[in-house]
């Protein structure tokens, strides 16, 4: 009798082998769709979000949606298997499962490529069968910074350019300091990973942690916090009652709390040259001569300066409080790391979710030269030139859009810059204005600088003021 039963289960093997059934788990699969979606349509877009929209199949109960950075995706899912939003799937990630044939995905960031493929599936815990042939494809570039006609009339060599800046910036809709998870932790900082769920990054390490949702700040030990230290504002106290300061998006970032946010405390920003007492990844805390620091880690180090500068003007001058900078925090290492680290694709999406929210802009961010007529130490005018600071060297890698304003004395200072071999200018039109030293005819507005040295030849999209 074993026999017989053996010889029987050996016959269903070659059976199903035959057919195409060596898995057990694939007689088991659900029906296959006929065909994926064959439109796709991208909506709302803007530097940090859009929606995807695409055609329903009569034949199929879900969706499964892949999403690149890289122009192409080269994996696709397998029959049997289920995936949560945010799994890996060869160079993707998954943005989408379900059965709606409209989504936001999260984590999106300005300047951007995204690449998506739409497939149709059946089935649910394992008995998926998706449609593998011919997926909808579909592209969609994010925007940069739309900075439009919001600095008409600011002329930064003008005496009264800082009063200009603070009466442009002010007043703004205040988000309040609780308001700060359902805004910017939500659209902005949580991304999504594996298995279904989040992670938030801390700016000032790079650590970036799994969260459990809902997000709780004391679960998860983060913090909102604040560039520009709350004990060092003039109206400090200035969360009982909260004032505008005390909440303003601009200057508030998620970090670890023990290990960046008490760390940092209120020390001044610096580069550490001797002892370092406390380090935890790429945050740490030590000595520059004899002045105990913080230092950042290199990603945040413009980020937290751009937003340092714009508390000093944004608040200004309110209830007859000056806003400077204290004696003990170098400007000059802050202006360094704003040249030095300008603005990615993160910075950008987050300043113009900020707009959209408060309905002001950080001045500092959507131009670099503001910062050389300064002095944030007294917050008044400065006639430096920034002259020792500009550097064309340290761009981001993923930094394809240049988000300053810059003037035409400083595209004739990249002829003596050593580090750089040429350069082109080149207007909307696509005419070639200016190439090694020949003389050229400048108007303000938009234009395309392509530099040329021995590591890189990149095409920067710049706007040019001629102030």
């Amino acid at each position: 009798m074993k026999k017989s039963w053996l010889l029987y289960f050996l016959f269903l093997q070659k059976i199903f082998a035959l057919y195409g059934f060596s898995n057990p788990k694939q007689y088991q699969l659900a029906i296959e769709p006929q065909q994926n979606p064959s439109i796709i349509k991208f909506t709302d877009i803007t530097a940090y979000s859009f929606n995807v929209h695409f055609n329903k199949q009569k034949d199929a109960t879900s969706y499964l949606v892949l999403c690149s950075l890289n122009g192409t995706i080269s994996s696709k899912p397998t029959d049997g298997n289920s995936y949560l939003k945010g799994d890996k799937l060869g160079n993707a990630k998954i943005a989408y499962v379900g059965n709606d044939t409209l989504f936001s995905p999260t984590g999106i960031r300005a300047n951007q490529l995204y690449t998506y493929y739409v497939f149709s599936f059946n089935g649910s815990n394992g008995q998926e069968n998706y449609q593998l042939t011919t997926p909808l494809k579909g592209y969609i570039q994010t925007k940069g910074l739309s900075i439009n006609y919001y600095y008409d009339g600011i002329a930064r060599n003008a005496p009264n350019f800082i009063q200009a800046l603070h009466e442009l910036i002010n007043p703004h809709l205040v988000i309040t300091y609780s308001n700060y998870k359902s805004t910017l932790l939500n659209n902005i900082e949580l991304i999504d990973t594996i298995v279904g769920k989040k992670y938030i990054q801390c700016v000032y390490t790079g650590e970036k942690k799994i969260i459990d949702e809902p997000f709780d700040w004391n679960k998860e030990g983060y913090s909102r916090e604040h560039s520009f230290p709350h004990s060092w504002m003039p109206s400090h106290p200035a969360d009982a009652p909260a004032l505008p300061e005390y909440s303003d998006l601009h200057n508030l970032y998620p970090t670890n709390l023990a290990k960046a946010n008490s760390i940092r405390s209120n020390y001044p920003l610096g580069e550490i040259n001797g002892k370092v007492t406390y380090e935890y990844l790429e945050g740490k805390l030590g000595y520059f001569d004899n002045k105990l620091v913080y230092e950042p880690r290199d990603a945040q180090k413009g980020n937290v300066a751009r937003s340092m500068f714009y508390m000093c003007i944004a608040y200004n001058g309110i209830n007859n409080k000056s806003w400077t900078l204290p004696s003990y925090q170098d400007q000059e290492i802050l202006k360094k790391w704003h040249f030095q680290d300008p603005p990615d694709s993160y910075e950008i999406a987050r300043q113009e979710y900020i707009y959209f929210l408060q309905g002001n802009r950080n001045p500092f961010i959507d131009s670099a030269l503001y910062v050389c007529n300064i002095d944030f130490l007294t917050t008044s005018p400065t006639s430096s030139k920034c002259n020792n600071l500009l550097n064309f060297e340290k761009l981001e890698s993923d930094v394809s859009y240049l988000p300053y304003s810059i003037t035409k004395d400083d595209i004739i200072n990249l002829e003596i810059n050593k580090n750089i071999q040429n350069f082109d200018l080149i207007n909307i039109s696509g005419d070639k204005i200016k190439s090694e030293k020949n003389s050229f005819s400048l108007k303000n507005g938009m234009y395309f600088l392509v530099v040329y040295d021995s590591n890189y030849n990149k095409v920067f999209k710049i706007y040019i003021n001629d102030l």
